[in-house]
């Protein structure tokens, strides 16, 4: 029995509820009906490799939600900084409109060049019993690993890549373009300047390989646990979540949009 999997499902609606509730208004306007009018499906981000050590050739999103459940309408969308902007910025939106969640109610995004890289002799696979999909070529996804960043799982993004979503760079979101807000974390390094967007945050960790950025992090059903630079150990794409990584970072704050600064650091 996916006992874990289960915990998971289980925290998902409180914990998708705390997210959009603290955004409010356009982000979230309440539970979204399907065509025939039943419940559309929920869905939550529920494990992410944003960095590793050597090249970022094994970067993947695993959505989580109800077996076999179609992610028509979702998009996987970053906010970050530019090269000019601090803050705000749509660094990455995929459409995931194309893919289902496998038998076990999961769905892995994946580069292109995912499983090239093995620690201690293993490489990346995704669990047999969740759906994947290559996005682009190569490394297509390049997570930005230098700054802090949001990551939201949304439904009908109408937005684009560039766009900016605080124009003030006062760490509130002066535009939404999206009809529902499905989930929401942000990756927060060290001393990073940059503002997040999202009520649960991960990091930053006590990790000097990657300036304090969680490598990668996923959800337990707990909360969300921080992993590992070097090792797979802890990376359970497409299965159940890992064991929590003994003194593992995660933390959840009392309100949405917190701006944590300025600046900017590309990798």
């Amino acid at each position: 029995m996916d006992t874990k999997g289960t915990k998971e499902r289980a925290a998902l609606g409180a914990a998708v509820a705390i997210a959009c509730m603290a955004t409010g208004g356009p982000a979230h306007a309440g539970l979204a009906k399907g065509a025939d009018g039943t419940p559309a499906p929920t869905f939550r981000i529920s494990e992410l490799r944003v960095d590793q050590q050597g090249a970022d050739t094994d970067e993947y999103v695993e959505i989580l939600g109800q077996a076999g459940s179609s992610l028509a309408g979702c998009w996987f969308v970053a906010i970050g900084d530019s090269g000019t902007d601090p803050g705000g910025v749509v660094e990455m939106a995929i459409d995931l409109s194309a893919w289902s969640l496998g038998s076990n109610g999961r769905f892995v995004a994946h580069e292109a060049t995912f499983g090239g890289t093995a620690f201690d002799g293993r490489a990346l696979t995704v669990d047999p019993a969740g759906a994947h999909a290559v996005i682009g070529t190569g490394d297509s996804l390049n997570f930005e690993n230098s700054d802090s960043v949001t990551y939201l799982l949304v439904r009908a993004f109408s937005g684009t890549v560039g766009m900016d979503l605080d124009v003030g760079n006062d760490g509130t979101l002066d535009a939404m373009p999206w009809k529902e807000l499905l989930d929401s974390v942000a990756f927060v390094r060290s001393n990073s300047t940059d503002p997040v967007y999202a009520a649960v945050r991960v990091g930053p960790v006590d990790l000097t390989a990657t300036g304090g950025m969680p490598p990668h992090a996923w959800f337990d059903g707990n909360g969300w646990q921080a992993g590992e630079y070097a090792s797979w150990m802890r990376d359970t794409p497409g299965g159940e979540p890992a064991v929590p990584a003994p003194g593992a970072v995660a933390t959840v704050a009392a309100a949405l949009c917190t701006c944590i600064g300025r600046g900017r650091q590309r990798r």
